[in-house]
């Protein structure tokens, strides 16, 4: 996994937090390209995106080749995942990614974070290898001097070597998420949940989640 940042020429477009954008480059005489979430926003002076390698893939291998400067085509900003409008009654916003999906989730928190009032935000971020927690540095410091803000990184594979001397959550997140919401005391009636990554993830997710009484309404989801 790495971090790509892309300057367009005409500055950052307009565009709300959770979008994303087609990252494309020219390849034997045609234009391939991707979807990609946005971790950044429009404030900001380039356009973030978190992509993971595919070895064979059509397009990873040539992004890992490029070196700074390289051009490469951004498409207009796209996607309904964003912000909801639940008004004044959410009590808690639940952020809650695996891998990649991570991106579009700091974005949103980055909004949320920047509100003149930050709603109550527990972010859960599950990988495989503790070496893929995109952003853990930033989503900690943000936990750490916000009221009303947790940061949860999550493991699946505790016996991979990579994960040696891990000693925070284990588990796939439809069992990590509930313990979470007991631990923190979330009373999920209230709050809205965003959910993004891995289909199977929201899948077996999202039911939990109701039956813990979060609303059918109050789930976003985004499948990678």
């Amino acid at each position: 996994m790495a971090r790509f940042l892309v300057a367009p020429d005409a500055g950052v477009p307009a565009f709300a937090p959770g979008q994303y954008f087609a990252v494309g480059l020219e390849l034997d005489g045609r234009l391939v390209q991707r979807p990609y979430s946005a971790a950044s926003d429009a404030r900001d002076r380039v356009v973030e995106f978190a992509i993971r390698l595919v070895p064979d893939g059509a397009l990873t291998p040539a992004l890992w080749a490029m070196g700074p400067g390289t051009r490469v085509r951004l498409g207009p900003p796209k996607g309904l995942f964003r912000l909801a409008d639940h008004g004044k009654d959410v009590g808690t916003s639940l952020l809650l990614a695996t891998g990649t999906g991570i991106a579009p989730l700091v974005a949103l928190a980055r909004a949320l974070h920047g509100g003149p009032s930050p709603r109550r935000t527990v972010i859960v971020h599950g990988v495989a290898r503790a070496d893929e927690l995109a952003f853990g540095s930033e989503l900690a410091r943000w936990a750490g001097s916000t009221p009303g803000w947790a940061y949860v990184p999550a493991v699946s594979r505790p016996a991979d070597p990579v994960n040696t001397g891990w000693t925070g959550r284990t588990g796939r997140l439809d069992v990590v998420v509930p313990e979470v919401v007991d631990d923190l005391g979330i009373d999920l009636r209230a709050s809205v949940a965003y959910l993004c990554g891995n289909p199977a993830m929201i899948a077996g997710l999202a039911p939990r989640l109701f039956d813990l009484g979060l609303p059918a309404h109050a789930v976003r989801s985004e499948a990678y």
